[in-house]
């Protein structure tokens, strides 16, 4: 599996975007079933690299590489690492018929962390998943 990492800044926005190739092309995959999940991404506010502090909150896209069926393409989401249980992310994001992308809310809970980690937030439809680093920084 191949992995590619991007890191833009745009003044105090901070994008992030780790795709995740694609793996296999079996007759079943998504590369023959309709649109696969081409990207994952947040976009937070914090300035100097930081992506979420606590009770902050960033935004989260899923995009299909086409358009969603009928009924609408249902991404699931989960977070895993050390922390992973202070990162909040609905369990699951629909793209709309017809569409290709969703969004959604992700939020550090008012705990936070007590020392800088990196969680992974991870979106899974047909059998494709695509990952995105999160970093975790606690209050200053």
């Amino acid at each position: 599996m191949m992995a590619t990492r991007a890191i833009i800044a745009l003044s105090t926005v901070l994008l992030l975007a780790f795709n995740v190739a694609a793996c296999g092309n079996s007759p079943t995959g998504p590369s023959r079933t309709g649109a696969a999940l081409q990207s994952l991404m947040v976009v937070g506010s914090s300035p100097g690299g930081v992506v979420l502090h606590r009770d902050e909150t960033a935004t989260g896209t899923v995009t299909l590489n086409g358009s969603a069926p009928a009924g609408g393409a249902v991404v699931a989401l989960t977070v895993t690492g050390a922390e992973s249980r202070v990162v909040i992310v609905p369990a699951a994001v629909t793209i709309p018929a017809g569409s290709t992308s969703a969004t959604f809310q992700v939020m550090l809970a008012s705990s936070g962390v007590s020392a800088p980690t990196e969680v992974t937030l991870n979106a899974v439809y047909r059998d494709v998943t695509r990952s995105f680093v999160i970093r975790l920084e606690p209050l200053r």
